[in-house]
C-alpha cells in the first residue's frame, strides 16, 4: 500500500510539472508580444520626437544633421531622448545626406532608428532572430526607423 501511495504522489507531481511546462510554452509568446508592443510603442514615441527637433534643425539650418551632439546642443532635443529605450545608453542610429533630385535641386534627407536586437534585447533571443530574419527576407528594415537616406519618404516611420 505504501508503495502505491508514493506512486500516486509522484504521478500528480509529473502531471503538475507538465501542466506547469505546457502553460508556459503557450503563454511565452503571448508575453513576448506583449512587451515587444511595449517597447515599440515607447521606440515610436521617442523616434516621433527625434523627427519634429531633425525638422526644426533643417527650418534653421536648411539640411538635417547626423549627429545627437549637434541637435542636444542646439536645444533641439533633451539629451536623454538620444538613447533607445529599454537599453543601457545605446543610442538610435541617426545619419543625415543631401541628393540631388532629378530637376537638380538637393534634397536633404535623414535616417533614424533602433533594430528589433537593441530594443528586444533581454527577451526571447530566437523570437527576436525570427523578426530580424523576417524584417530581412522582405528586404525591410529590421527594426523601427523614420526617414530614409536613399529616397524621400517624407521622414515617415517605416510602421506607419
Amino acid at each position: 500500500m505504501k508503495v502505491n501511495l508514493k506512486n500516486n504522489y509522484l504521478l500528480a507531481a509529473c502531471v503538475v510539472v507538465l501542466i506547469v511546462a505546457c502553460w508556459l510554452s503557450v503563454n511565452a509568446p503571448i508575453r513576448f508580444e506583449k512587451e515587444q508592443v511595449r517597447r515599440e510603442t515607447a521606440v515610436k514615441e521617442r523616434l516621433a520626437t527625434i523627427r519634429k527637433a531633425e525638422e526644426r534643425y533643417r527650418l534653421r539650418h536648411g539640411a538635417y544633421t547626423g549627429d545627437f551632439a549637434t541637435l542636444v546642443g542646439s536645444g533641439l532635443l533633451a539629451d536623454s531622448l538620444q538613447y533607445v529605450p529599454y537599453t543601457d545608453k545605446q543610442r538610435f542610429s541617426l545619419a543625415a545626406t543631401t541628393i540631388i533630385g532629378k530637376s537638380g535641386q538637393q534634397i536633404p534627407l535623414m535616417e533614424c532608428g533602433a533594430t528589433y536586437d537593441v530594443f528586444l534585447q533581454g527577451l526571447d533571443k530566437h523570437a527576436v532572430a525570427s523578426l530580424m530574419e523576417e524584417a530581412n527576407a522582405a528586404g525591410r528594415y529590421p527594426g523601427l526607423k523614420i526617414g530614409d537616406i536613399s529616397e524621400p519618404n517624407g521622414n515617415h516611420g517605416n510602421w506607419e
